[in-house]
């Protein structure tokens, strides 16, 4: 089903601008999935089968990529849902968590991606000052870009993915192209974590 991502062109291939404000030559857009069932069910699976391992009470959303996921996972294993906000509404409550959170709740992060790992490591400590507890941060693709490690070594939280980014070019290899699958290995492993 991964190579649906290059079909679907859901993993891009080209020059662009990622939310940290680094350039990559290629890009996962997650949110796209949401537009094929067929797929969705797929990555649902994909996250089940990691959160299967995890005792938990309630499922956490990163704004907003994580939210769909987070949705659908907690419907689909009967726990309650949340999400954490970018930053705290200004009106009403003003709060930066929606949804269920109490005191000593056993919580999983869940975000589509993984890059620099803030917006994680971001919800983790808002869950953190309600008075919940984060088992682990669950995503679909970790870009291998320290962002896994800076959580874990920064918060303590566990970071679980379905899918490494060079795990991921080795399945899509002979679809795009060993240019273009050397452009990609090559720009992920300059990093060093």
């Amino acid at each position: 089903m991964i190579q649906e991502f290059v079909a679907k062109e859901i993993i891009k291939f080209g020059e662009f601008k990622l939310s940290s404000g680094a350039k990559s030559p290629y890009y996962v857009d997650m949110r796209a999935v949401l537009a094929y069932p067929d797929l969705l069910r797929w990555v649902i699976a994909k996250y089940a089968e990691l959160l299967k391992a995890i005792d938990f009470d309630i499922v956490v959303g990163v704004a907003t990529g994580g939210i769909p996921y987070a949705a659908i996972l907690g419907f689909s294993f009967f726990k309650p849902i949340a999400y954490v906000r970018e930053e705290a509404k200004w009106y009403g409550t003003r709060k930066a968590i929606e949804g269920a959170m109490w005191q000593g709740a056993r919580a999983v992060v869940i975000d589509d991606v993984v890059t620099t790992g803030e917006s994680i490591i971001s919800a983790i400590r808002k869950v953190k000052e309600a008075g919940g507890n984060v088992e682990a941060a669950v995503v679909f693709l970790d870009r291998q870009q320290c962002g896994a490690a800076r959580i874990e070594r920064e918060t303590g939280v566990p970071v679980k993915a379905a899918y490494k980014i060079l795990d991921l070019l080795k399945e899509i290899r002979d679809l795009i192209g060993p240019a273009r699958y050397l452009e990609v290995y090559n720009y992920v492993t300059s990093f060093k974590c």
